[in-house]
């Protein structure tokens, strides 16, 4: 605008006859006209200096800002947590998507020696107080152990809640306290921390280590990004959603963020440098009026173009982490509560990736459906920005060829493998399982030998790129992989033994049960669903999911009902965090990653645009997890006798016929009196107390 006024003056005073002028008008005129023909060489300049900001931002040097930000977060540890406050380098930020608390680089750590936020101090108090309080009270009168269960699992809520100390440790807390509160003993509570569940989990990584080794993800997404041609905003939110759902599937949800994030930021980057470059090519070196006015026009229209890239580049991240979780669902493998949820000692031998698959595909298909129109119409609708031209992607094609060359045999011999896997578990329940069978008909084979097959397969197939190498090499395997996850899920498993052991599980599960008849099976997926969508965002999702899912099938036994109606809603749920940027490990990386954009990712972004996904995606889990559930589970049906055969200590199956819910049968289940501990007394679904011993079933 100053531009246009000093032009303005220069005109109206050249328009004057000169001889008229006096000595001070002519020079004012002069100076009007040498600050006009100035003018675009310092916004120029100014320019300049500006893209090289940019540029230095982009490098990583962020030193100021870092420490503005430390300064403001001193003495303030419950404050929201930035992306300026995570790692960005991939190692560090591997271990920080699961523990962003204890990985806040900037934090004031006031307690135990400099160790501890304010944050962890208070996790570490109301643990052991928690523990101190049911230890010496003991309110469950019928079970004395229960106290001390009780007292065990809030400490650990409280420090898997609060980082307290990282969170595989706290997964072993119980193979520590559980043999000194007698609950049982040091080789039965050590057999919880190794199950099929774990194997399963180390063939499904050795898997995805594979794929991100070969960097077969990259070169996917940059293929599918030339086909589609300009990449107009719509476009290119769609296949970075798509991306990362599909990718989320079968490769760990932390990788696909890690492997997909630099490339939507480098593209992004390259946009906005596209425009800028384009801008200062149409400006050229204006030395007349209106050149001047045409360039002050263009460097705007740049400039308003710049922020449109920002705010696409905003949605592309959190599309990324959005398809991510919602990818996640889809498989029993791509997220960490689906493994908690399939490693239930009452699943064990009824459940299957394939029957979770059928059942969970439509419900990740209507999240990621969401989460996208979400974003399009939040960041995309009304954008002045028409794409990423195609020479962009070419080139980033082309820095991939010159780092790891053209489609190499590696690649395809991974993918053929990650396709076999896929194969033989979805097979496995219809055509494989009943193979292998011993006299009795009893089935030996399950997912854990499956899955393992391909991935050993990997350590025999040679490396064209790297001769003398297999295409997946052990220590490839030790850097990448995660081996917390074998304690979190053992941990799990540990404090569902103690329940059983301890008596623990009946009278909380007792107490759930007396309110799940009173409430129509639809209204109560929605309740338990709400409300597990709710913890996961102000907690951490992975421990949401190690303590409901014992208390749930608990009460699901209690209740008589099938255990999968509670559990279903539950794990689904624990993935529909979307409002907070440290709610799910995907969510942490892309909010870490974004400090290489001239503006990181900010809490607001999550919140506004998490707060339409996740109420959508809690209304449409819980009609799509009620109809799929009733379809591939029956868990509308009373309590299953292989449930209650799982469930020893805790129900007895009994030949005993009447109705239970709704239901005509010949025998039923019968839960143990909490108030008989000696088990001589049960109840069937109708109420009636029968004498076990006179009534038990032959088996």
């Amino acid at each position: 605008h100053g531009s246009k006024h000093l032009c303005a003056r220069a005109r109206s005073v050249r328009a004057a006859d000169p001889n008229e002028m006096a000595p001070q008008e002519a020079d004012a005129a002069g100076g009007a006209a040498n600050d006009a023909t100035e003018a675009p060489g310092l916004r120029k300049t100014h320019r300049m200096r500006q893209n090289t900001e940019h540029s230095l931002t982009r490098a990583g040097s962020g030193v100021d800002k870092h420490v503005d930000i430390a300064e403001k977060r001193t003495n303030s540890n419950f404050a929201l947590q930035g992306a300026s406050t995570l790692p960005v380098q991939d190692q560090a930020l591997r271990h920080a998507a699961a523990m962003p608390i204890a990985f806040d680089m900037e934090a004031d750590r006031p307690f135990c020696c400099g160790l501890w936020k304010l944050q962890q101090f208070v996790g570490f108090v109301s643990g052991v107080i928690l523990l101190v309080a049911f230890v010496t009270t003991r309110s469950i009168h019928e079970y004395p152990l229960a106290n001390d269960m009780l007292g065990l699992t809030s400490l650990c809520a409280c420090f898997w809640i609060f980082e307290v100390v990282p969170i595989y440790i706290t997964a072993i807390f119980p193979m520590i306290l559980i043999p000194f509160m007698e609950i049982t003993s040091s080789a039965d509570i050590a057999q919880a921390y190794w199950s099929w569940i774990s194997m399963l989990v180390v063939s499904i990584f050795l898997m995805s280590i594979a794929f991100e080794h070969v960097q077969l993800p990259r070169r996917l997404a940059l293929m599918m990004l030339m086909r589609v041609g300009v990449m107009k905003p719509t476009r290119l939110l769609a296949c970075f959603t798509l991306l990362s759902y599909f990718l989320a599937m079968f490769v760990n949800s932390i990788a696909v963020a890690l492997l997909v994030t630099p490339l939507a930021i480098s593209l992004m980057q390259a946009a906005e440098e596209h425009i800028r470059n384009t801008a200062e090519a149409e400006m050229g070196d204006a030395e007349d009026c209106v050149s001047i006015e045409r360039s002050e026009e263009v460097a705007e229209a740049a400039e308003h173009k710049a922020g449109d890239v920002q705010r696409l580049a905003d949605g592309l991240l959190l599309s990324i982490a959005y398809g991510a979780s919602a990818g996640g669902i889809a498989t029993i493998t791509g997220a960490v509560p689906n493994y908690f949820l399939a490693a239930e000692s009452i699943l064990v031998g009824h459940f299957s990736w394939a029957a979770w698959s059928a059942f969970a595909m439509p419900i990740s298909m209507a999240v990621g459906a969401v989460a996208f129109f979400a974003l399009q119409w939040r960041y995309v609708s009304g954008l002045a920005f028409t794409g990423v031209p195609q020479d962009v992607v070419e080139s980033e094609y082309q820095a991939l060829l010159d780092e790891v060359g053209p489609l190499s045999r590696d690649e395809i011999f991974v993918g053929l493998a990650q396709a076999l896997q896929i194969a033989l578990l979805v097979m496995r329940p219809f055509f494989l399982s009943p193979l292998v069978t011993t006299e009795f008909d009893d089935e030996l084979l399950n997912d854990a030998t499956l899955a393992a097959i391909p991935a050993v397969l990997l350590f025999f197939i040679p490396s064209q790129v790297r001769p003398g190498q297999a295409l997946l090499t052990w220590p490839v395997v030790q850097e990448r992989f995660d081996f917390g996850l074998l304690l979190l899920i053992g941990g799990s498993m540990a404090i569902h033994k103690g329940f059983a052991n301890s008596g623990l599980s009946l009278p909380m599960g007792a107490a759930l049960a007396r309110t799940i008849p009173l409430v129509h099976p639809l209204v109560l997926d929605f309740l338990i669903i709400s409300s597990v969508a709710l913890s996961s965002q102000l907690l951490s999702s992975i421990g949401v999911a190690t303590m409901m899912l014992p208390i749930l099938s608990s009460a699901a036994v209690q209740a008589m009902v099938h255990p999968l109606c509670l559990m279903l809603p539950a794990t689904v749920a624990t993935s529909f965090s979307f409002m907070l940027p440290t709610a799910t490990p995907p969510n942490v990386v892309v909010l870490a990653k974004s400090q290489e954009l001239p503006r990181p990712l900010r809490f607001r972004d999550f919140f506004v645009s998490g707060i339409p996904v996740t109420m959508a995606a809690v209304v449409v889990g819980t009609l799509l997890c009620h109809t799929m559930g009733a379809a591939i589970f029956q868990d509308q049906s009373p309590l299953p006798r292989w449930a209650c055969e799982a469930s020893s200590s805790e129900c007895v199956w009994v030949d005993v016929p009447g109705s239970a819910l709704g239901v005509e049968v010949a025998s039923q289940a019968c839960i143990f009196d909490a108030a008989k501990p000696d088990g001589s007394l049960c109840r069937i679904w109708n109420g009636t107390m029968l004498t076990v011993a006179e009534h038990m079933s032959g088996y």
